[in-house]
């Protein structure tokens, strides 16, 4: 989506009555996914519009928001992407939650850490700002679930960006990504990736940069660790400044990927690339 079709989606969600015709429309689709539709009369009374005048024309407004057939109208795949959007809380930047202990250590200060929502972000805490660190996760995400499950769901998204990122894909727009390894804070590196059409930035820790390469999940499986629900922070070689550079011109960084006394060492170039694997 540009900046144009951007604008012209805004300003069709801004009037009152056209968020509420789609909270309707939303309620519809929860209530019965096998069969949205409401017709006319319905949608009417649930909005509480009498004119039908006017709900025609807001109608009419929200176009491709919505479908609309004999059945009467539903949302449309793009109208279900902005309600989902709006459902999973991240436009509610008050929004608060937590704190939950988990499981790890802090990397600064080897302090206990926790998980905190706040000013729209999940904070993995110590309890030192300098020290915090923002994960990917939605509100959404973090209710209705025991403290285990919470962390696991936690840890699937976090390494599924990961993932992403690896794969040039953005985990916001689904964008391309085009990125590099990147110098850090000193004699530290990181993935550095860039949004070619949202724009976000993705850096991440060269380990988290190589959670779901094969090589990487088939060598901890084999150790009896499932990386798909393993929290990135509780694995020392994710975390930042445990990269070697192996060279610098070119580039070569390989991260250690060490269980029970194994390792697997990959390196990487520039681009973020394997260029070489060994076990010892």
């Amino acid at each position: 989506m540009n900046g144009g079709d951007a604008t012209e989606v805004f300003e069709r969600v801004s009037h009152q009555t056209r968020v509420e015709i789609l909270d309707a429309l939303a309620s519809a689709q929860r209530d019965a996914p096998m069969d949205p539709w409401l017709e006319y009369t319905e949608l009417r009374e649930r909005v509480g519009i009498r004119d039908n005048g006017n709900l025609n024309y807001h109608l009419d407004q929200l176009g491709d928001l919505i479908l609309t057939g004999e059945a009467g109208y539903r949302l449309s795949r793009v109208g279900m992407g902005l309600i989902g959007t709006a459902s999973s809380g991240v436009l509610d930047t008050d929004w608060t939650w937590g704190p939950v202990d988990a499981p790890g250590e802090c990397r600064h200060c080897s302090g206990p850490l926790q998980l905190r929502y706040e000013d729209g972000v999940l904070w993995l805490t110590c309890g030192t700002d300098e020290h915090r660190t923002g994960l990917w996760v939605p509100p959404s995400l973090l209710e209705g679930h025991t403290e285990d499950e919470l962390v696991e769901r936690i840890a699937f998204l976090e390494n599924r960006w990961g993932e992403l990122t690896r794969r040039g894909i953005c985990s916001e727009c689904q964008g391309r990504v085009e990125g590099t390894l990147t110098r850090y804070e000193g004699e530290q590196y990181h993935y550095l990736g860039h949004c070619e059409r949202c724009g976000s930035q993705h850096g991440l820790p060269v380990g988290l940069y190589l959670l779901g390469h094969p090589d990487v999940q088939r060598f901890s499986y084999e150790h009896g660790v499932d990386l798909r629900s393993t929290p990135f922070w509780t694995l020392d070689w994710c975390r930042l400044g445990t990269e070697t550079a192996v060279s610098t011109d070119p580039l070569r960084i390989r991260v250690d990927v060490t269980h029970d006394g194994d390792t697997l060492s990959l390196t990487l170039d520039r681009e973020g690339d394997v260029v070489a694997t060994e076990r010892s």
